[in-house]
């Protein structure tokens, strides 16, 4: 796994469980019609992690064509 795989990863993980603990907090707070707000940065933030693998998946991609078609002389 490389660094940044790892970071991504990371940065996901922590940014879902602050989610988390906002939405059960906000549940068990005397408002909670304010749910909605850990639900659209659980669904955001989703989603932002799931761009940057398709992103990386392109990237790397079009590294290996490359590679492929590169011409060498010898």
């Amino acid at each position: 796994m490389n660094k940044l795989k790892i970071i991504n990863t990371t940065q996901y993980s922590l940014q879902l469980l602050t989610a988390l603990f906002l939405l059960y907090f906000t549940v068990n707070s005397d408002t909670p019609e304010r749910v909605v707000i850990p639900v659209l940065l659980i669904c955001v933030w989703t989603l932002g992690f799931a761009q940057r693998r398709i992103t990386r998946r392109r990237v790397n991609r079009l590294r290996k064509d490359d590679n492929k078609n590169v011409l060498h002389e010898g």
